[in-house]
């Protein structure tokens, strides 16, 4: 089958790539013919990542020549949309209430969801794959969402507040359901790449040490300073070394370097630099004893590869992710850090005592949303022969 996909890839970010890399996994493990077509904001990008082992052809997102995105469609059995969080309004307020354009550029909820309904005027079956949502602001917003997954045929969730909100603003596909990130599914590189990597960095393979995933947020500098503080303390009362690991290459590493840079640490912080493979990541967050997670897709590819991580939450994405994972216990919010570092302290050094009972609960609660996952990509391939044989009527059991 031929897999056309539109998402957020090609944009320097880590967590998006973890999301494609784990939709082909699964994909290409129900369906074995597979084939696919990534649109892309890089194609080059694209193709280094994901396009070694597979076949892979990487088209433009552009729509300024609609010609080769139609005739893409027209080979195509499925359009993919998503994963990930890209249909929101979340810059609402720095932004204002244009709802088409910014800085010249169509805003992402317009793009992506004309890619679903172009898709659909051609007869080219639609399946939304654990697709976020929210915040929507504006009544054109909501409108366009209700219609474009309206004509989809399978929607997907990645959490229940996504479709509760989906069904609030009237989205009625023919089937909905709430399903887990397909990161979750990822398979870390083999454990002699992460230890090549941190030998790279001058680290034995038997180091132990703490991966922390920062980023920036709205301008804010004070919670920044506090987390550095407390990882200072908590570093060397455990002797446990400090990866700064940068998830989107353009906005994290200034972040990184400063964190590394603070004079605390005395030689046992380092920055990292941005890692393009997804696998590699997942591994090496999987050998950190514990990983300080603001970026949602590193506490994602930890919980993936076995290792707890404390939550800075800042959305309510990462906030559902912690409860997903039984991790709320152990999540700070970002104005709580602007308060102070004791909170964050406090919540590394409990987790640290406790780390055996963490990674089994863990992995008992991880193991069933990597399978679900799975199922999320036998879906897909489903409805993708489905629609070949005979246009789309409906998805038959598994």
């Amino acid at each position: 089958m031929r897999y056309l996909i539109s998402g957020y890839y090609g944009e320097k970010n880590a967590g998006d790539e973890a999301i494609l890399a784990g939709m082909l996994q699964e994909i290409e493990r129900r369906d074995a013919e597979a084939s696919f077509t990534v649109l892309s904001f890089d194609t080059g990008d694209t193709s280094r990542r994901h396009g070694t082992d597979r076949e892979l052809d990487v088209l433009s997102t552009s729509l300024r020549h609609p010609a080769q995105l139609l005739g893409a469609m027209r080979k195509a059995d499925i359009l993919i949309s998503g994963g990930g969080s890209f249909l929101h309004e979340a810059d609402f307020e720095l932004h204002g209430a244009s709802f088409l354009l910014r800085a010249g550029k169509l805003r992402p909820i317009p793009y992506f969801l004309s890619v679903v309904l172009l898709a659909r005027s051609v007869g080219l079956a639609v399946m939304w794959y654990a697709q976020g949502l929210g915040p929507l602001h504006t009544r054109q917003a909501r409108g366009m969402v209700a219609a474009a997954g309206s004509v989809s045929q399978l929607v997907t969730w990645r959490d229940p507040d996504s479709a509760r909100l989906a069904y609030k603003v009237g989205v009625r596909a023919p089937v909905q359901l709430v399903v887990p990130d397909p990161a979750y599914a990822l398979a870390p590189a083999p454990a002699e790449a992460a230890r090549s990597f941190l030998a790279d960095l001058g680290l034995s393979p038997t180091t132990r040490y703490l991966a922390v995933c920062p980023r920036p947020w709205l301008g804010r500098s004070r919670y920044l300073a506090n987390l550095g503080s407390a990882l200072e303390r908590t570093a060397a009362a455990h002797d446990l070394e400090v990866l700064l690991v940068p998830f989107h290459e353009i906005q994290d590493v200034e972040v990184c370097g400063a964190l590394a840079a603070r004079p605390g640490f005395a030689g046992r912080a380092h920055s990292v630099s941005p890692i393009e493979s997804p696998s590699l990541l997942a591994a090496l967050l999987g050998g950190a004893e514990l990983v300080v997670a603001m970026r949602l897709h590193s506490g994602i590819l930890a919980a993936a590869a076995g290792s707890p991580a404390v939550i800075i939450d800042y959305d309510p994405k990462t906030r559902a992710f912690a409860n997903q994972t039984g991790q709320g216990e152990w999540t700070v919010t970002v104005d709580d850090l602007e308060s102070g570092s004791d909170s964050i302290a406090e919540a590394i050094d409990a987790s640290l005592a406790d780390l055996p009972a963490r990674r089994k609960a863990l992995g008992r609660t991880v193991s069933p949303l990597r399978d679900e996952a799975g199922r999320t990509a036998a879906l897909a391939a489903q409805l993708a022969r489905t629609a070949a044989v005979d246009g789309w009527t409906m998805l038959e059991g598994e």
